[in-house]
């Protein structure tokens, strides 16, 4: 009888884990779809200093896992571009003052884009939530909060991360960043649309809870099921 009631809660145990990381793996899928294509403003505010604001193309193909960001403006970094690759481990540049394409070292992964609260690491795919995180999952009223524990420190910079997403939708309202069992920072999504089987955020703020600044992604424009150029996530040829 013993052997029989084993059986059955290490079944259930692996249902429930199967579960958990079933949710995650649609909410991550939701937030990075295949392929997609957009125009984006960017304002970063901060308590002491004046606001900037930015525009830049956004392409992304997750299929691969990689996405490229073209600044549009202001006119200073008219033409800057980013490659970001691996997660945000792999980052290539170009400037267009110096006309130069470089690799940047991989602690940029854990900076700002254009000094904002979304570093690069941020803005990859976090296929990484899958396989470096213990997944916890509970059901509260309309939303799953799923806490993400890391299980080795060195994988990631975010210790804890916890999602708050939709029961119906899977789409996230909130992801909460921790460090050192501190909540630094904090994303919210609003303005959540629909078009056709995707969902996106049209507005997400990124609020660093430590020195109050933030930093808003507002969604201009965005095409789904795009079909890329072979040679536009190409390394060689950011210089546009």
């Amino acid at each position: 009888m013993f052997i029989i009631y084993l059986f059955l809660f290490s079944n259930l145990i692996f249902s429930q884990s199967y579960e958990s990381y079933s949710i995650l793996d649609s909410i991550v899928n939701k937030l990075t779809p295949p392929t997609s294509k957009g125009i984006i403003t960017q304002v970063n505010t901060s308590p002491v200093k004046k606001d900037r604001l930015f525009k830049y193309e956004y392409f992304a193909d997750n299929i691969e896992g990689v996405q490229l960001i073209r600044y549009i403006f202001p006119k200073k970094v008219k033409n800057n571009s980013f490659l970001i690759k691996n997660n945000g481990k792999d980052i290539w540049a170009y400037f267009d003052r110096t006309r130069r394409i470089r690799k940047l070292g991989s602690h940029v992964s854990k900076q700002g884009l254009q000094n904002s609260e979304f570093t690069f690491e941020d803005l990859g795919k976090n296929n990484n939530w899958l396989t470096d995180y213990k997944i916890d999952l509970k059901k509260e009223k309309n939303d799953f909060i799923i806490n993400l524990n890391i299980i080795d420190k060195k994988k990631s910079d975010y210790d804890k991360i916890i999602i708050y997403a939709n029961v119906e939708t899977l789409y996230p309202s909130k992801i909460s960043y921790f460090k050192k069992n501190i909540n630094e920072k904090t994303l919210f999504l609003d303005n959540i649309l629909h078009n056709n089987s995707f969902s996106y955020a049209q507005t997400m703020l990124m609020k660093n809870n430590l020195t109050k600044t933030e930093t808003k992604m507002m969604i201009d424009e965005i095409e789904f099921d795009v079909l890329f150029d072979n040679d536009i996530f190409n390394e060689n040829k950011l210089q546009k």
